[in-house]
């Protein structure tokens, strides 16, 4: 099919799934791709009745694609419809006014999706880790690289590559003592699962930080945590914010640090 510009950011949460559908499920995808604004408002046994499938097959599209059903999909498409609405409405004076509060509310929804207790386990596999090394590519590499600095300054070895070669050759030398952190908006960058299928074999422990919940990429780590980001390309410049993951992995750190010093105190009474 023709993807329009409103559209194109959700190929690129979907593009890798799309090859693992029959042909059935892509007429379905096609269908509700031609039709986004009206699926949207549908039912899974709806859309089955109008594209002449089954319930099982919608739900089996969606799933294949990395949602977790067909609720999550229908989500997607009315983001992106938002998205759309957002950018037509770019010169209007309400529009940067709009933008902002996507943003806040992301950050939030984010910041409360947070579980503690997974926090704690992966600042735990960070102060049991001999090395951590920082995983990530194109506009999140800022992430990691800010990430990796302010470790280092709490005395923690890190690295963080910045070119493929680099990650390669650290993905072939990182054992079950160390850390790799991985940090990617889609969790589908076929380079970054990869790296993340060696590490899987020398089972070394991973935490991945995505923007998209049972991305590739979670599957893959030990521990994952997803933010919610709003999916922003122009003329196919990827502008979409990293605020949310930022944050996320910044509460990581924090709790690192802090459960660091309890334990530094502990040791320090005896």
């Amino acid at each position: 099919m023709k993807w329009t510009d409103e559209m194109n950011h959700l190929y690129k949460q979907i593009q890798y799934q799309i090859p693992k559908l029959n042909r059935v499920e892509k007429n379905v995808l096609d269908y509700c791709l031609n039709a986004s604004t009206v699926v949207s408002e549908m039912t899974a046994t709806q859309l089955a009745l109008q594209t002449f499938t089954s319930q099982a097959t919608v739900s089996r599209m969606a799933k294949k694609l990395g949602f977790a059903g067909f609720q999550e999909f229908k989500f997607a498409l009315k983001n992106q419809q938002s998205a759309a609405h957002i950018e037509g409405e770019r010169s209007q004076p309400f529009a940067l006014v709009q933008l902002i509060q996507q943003m806040v509310d992301d950050f939030t929804r984010s910041m409360q999706g947070i579980d503690p207790k997974n926090i704690q386990s992966a600042a735990r596999l960070l102060e049991k880790a001999k090395r951590v090394e920082f995983f990530a590519l194109g506009q999140s590499m800022p992430v990691a690289l800010s990430a990796s600095r302010k470790l280092r300054f709490l005395g923690k070895p890190v690295g963080a590559a910045t070119d493929w070669d680099e990650l390669f050759a650290v993905s072939n030398h990182l054992t079950s003592n160390d850390l790799a952190v991985f940090i990617s908006l889609s969790g589908e960058t076929i380079g970054l699962l990869d790296y993340a299928d060696r590490l899987n074999a020398c089972q070394v422990p991973i935490i991945a930080f995505t923007g998209v919940n049972g991305s590739s990429l979670t599957e893959r780590a030990t521990l994952s945590f997803t933010s919610e980001s709003s999916s922003i390309y122009t003329h196919d410049i990827d502008l979409s914010p990293r605020v949310s993951l930022a944050g996320i992995v910044d509460v990581l750190l924090i709790q690192f640090a802090n459960q660091s010093q309890i334990e530094k105190n502990s040791h320090s009474d005896f």
